[in-house]
């Protein structure tokens, strides 16, 4: 029989006030280290898209409090810094004799906890009267790391071809400054000014998280503090149990497709999921997926599947704004959810496969994960989310023959919901990351962004229709080069209940002689000359429910807002629209015929 949480309180013998007070306290924490991070970040990529991860975890690696930024950010320091202990295990290292005051790691190797090497971890311990007690971390994405083409990377033959990777790795000894890794970053990436910016800016979010957890200490005493996150990680660990013993026990099985490996065009790649309910246990199998392909397109197994499927989880069962009680995300939360891939499979590739582009298999892992959901308890879940995103990086060298690196991500949509339409041009859920004001763009790099707007009449129609995905029309105003690290060109977002689907993305390459050539969801070092320009059009949201059991007066809306015509009005919804206004009359017979 599983505690709730007031039980679990109760067993523990902390004042469930005082216990709420430090894990609101611990919240604080992790989110001011988050925003210290992109108010001091260089590159967009952090400092507007916000794609990080911040978190304070146990000397043992446990995450305590975690900030509310991009979620594979977060989930993937646990693996992290469990990355690092095996790491002083194979160069045969007493971790109490490397770990010291004043430390300051670095991490990023994908076979090693990261969850993609473009991802550097800064991890920093704390100690508290010469006893190390915690650790803060913070996760980024940054602009360039050396790999083999500028900013991202697909066709790649193996790990090493990813760019300077690190394994717990020490850019500050016991406060001293190591110049001689300074140096190896400075010098190995094509960006050197903005990644050194962004790395320097971790690491002061971190001390302001090591600042921080220190004053809470000194406040409610080490031994308190210490309780009060083991009673918290059981508090979490309990409230998802108790949600899950609400779906119905069994096993529910999903089946989706990638366009391909990046390299091999004609052949998709299978993900399967496999999702068993067993009391407050829920195991997610992805044995079923397709063998690790010979590119970067793999998927790091503890930095990225489970992350990914963790919080797919949690937002669909314990959503913050669906509960009234404090949910607190930590380890705890993650315990009952259990996630097993075969090794040598594209979501747990060998040793020395590359795992470098990796975001869309888990965006259409967390759909799935989703879609298996909808057969248990619809109610909780939503219409197909577009399960993807085009991931681009731009690069260029400018009139000083230095590199210039722009890393963008293009959205898609969320699908329809039980009680309302998805949400237009979004992330997928595992990544949640924000875009980049267009003038910021055209002031910082040799890009025009022509159109950047919802992309009309695609979205899923439904009782809830999908929510619209974007499209941009970018324009080179000198030769650049491009990386895509995309999927969606060959599948949509899918209805529910009887809502519609949406269809593929699309990508195109426009010559200033008005040619056109589609592109491929990946290319890397794609050329394009000053003038070219470059169409993107993402998934929309799948609908959610019969077309027809929408209201005339929200059809009649889309009509007015122009996201579709009174001919799609007809078709998709059963309204008729004559001379700009409903005959409802007429629509009546068409939805009754």
């Amino acid at each position: 029989m599983t505690m709730d949480a007031e039980e679990v309180i109760q067993e523990r013998q902390i004042d469930p006030v005082t216990l709420q007070v430090i894990g609101g306290e611990l919240d604080t924490i992790a989110q001011e280290m988050g925003h210290k991070l992109i108010r001091s970040a260089y590159s967009s990529i952090i400092r507007e898209s916000e794609d990080i991860g911040s978190g304070i975890l146990t000397a043992e690696g446990k995450q305590i409090a975690e900030g509310d930024f991009t979620p594979m950010q977060v989930g993937t320091l646990i693996a992290s810094v469990e990355g690092m202990f095996e790491t002083f295990e194979e160069r045969g290292q007493d971790p109490d004799e490397v770990i010291n005051e004043g430390d300051v790691f670095i991490h990023n190797h994908p076979h090693y906890g990261a969850a993609h090497s473009p991802d550097i971890a800064v991890i920093t311990p704390v100690f508290y009267e010469g006893e190390h007690i915690a650790w803060t971390a913070t996760n980024a994405h940054h602009l360039d790391i050396g790999a083999a083409t500028p900013g991202l990377a697909v066709d790649l033959e193996d790990v090493y071809a990813e760019g300077t990777l690190f394994k717990a790795t020490k850019v500050y000894d016991q406060g001293e400054r190591v110049d001689e890794i300074w140096n190896l970053i400075e010098e190995n990436v094509r960006t050197p000014r903005v990644v050194l910016g962004d790395l320097q800016a971790q690491i002061s979010s971190c001390e302001v998280g090591k600042e921080r957890f220190l004053g809470l200490v000194e406040e409610h005493g080490y031994e308190h503090i210490l309780q009060a996150s083991e009673d918290l990680m059981h508090y979490g660990e309990s409230l998802m149990r108790k949600e899950i013993e609400k779906v119905p026990d069994g096993t529910y099985h999903e089946t989706g497709y990638l366009d391909d490996d990046g390299r091999n065009r004609d052949e998709r790649l299978k993900v399967d999921v496999e999702l068993t309910v067993d009391g407050g246990d829920l195991t997610i199998d992805l044995s079923g997926s397709e063998d690790e392909v010979m590119t970067g397109y793999n998927v790091p197994f503890r930095g990225s599947a489970e992350p990914a499927s963790y919080f797919i989880v949690r937002a669909i069962l314990t959503d913050t704004a669906t509960h009234d009680e404090y949910i607190p995300q930590n380890s705890g939360t993650f315990a009952p959810i259990h996630v097993e891939a075969r090794e040598g499979s594209l979501f747990n590739p060998s040793m020395p496969r590359s795992a470098f582009a990796r975001i869309n298999q888990v965006d259409l892992l967390g759909d799935l994960i989703l879609k298996a959901f909808s057969n248990a308890v619809p109610e909780k879940t939503a219409a197909g989310s577009g399960p993807h995103c085009y991931f681009i990086s731009y690069s260029g060298v400018d009139e000083n023959d230095e590199y210039w690196v722009y890393i963008e991500v293009n959205e898609s949509a969320y699908g329809g919901r039980p009680e309302s339409d998805g949400l237009d041009a979004v992330d997928a859920l595992v990544h949640n990351t924000q875009n980049r004001p267009v003038e910021d763009i055209e002031l910082s790099h040799p890009l025009r962004i022509e159109h950047y707007r919802l992309r009309e009449e695609t979205a899923g129609a439904g009782e809830h229709r999908g929510g619209h995905g974007h499209e941009r029309m970018v324009k080179f105003l000198s030769d650049s080069t491009i990386t895509i690290e995309g999927d969606g060109n060959k599948y949509g977002s899918w209805g529910f209940d009887g809502g519609k689907g949406a269809p593929s993305g699309e990508l195109k390459h426009i010559k200033p002689d008005g040619e056109e050539i589609t592109l491929p969801s990946k290319v890397s070092g794609y050329k394009f000359e000053s003038g070219d320009k470059f169409s993107i059009k993402s998934i929309s949201g799948g609908g959610y429910g019969d077309p027809y059991d929408r209201p005339e007066q929200k059809v009649y809306e889309d009509y007015r807002d122009g996201y579709i015509t009174k001919e799609s009005a007809r078709e998709e919804y059963g309204v008729v629209i004559e001379d700009g206004e409903v005959d409802s009359e007429a629509t009546r017979r068409l939805r009754n015929a």
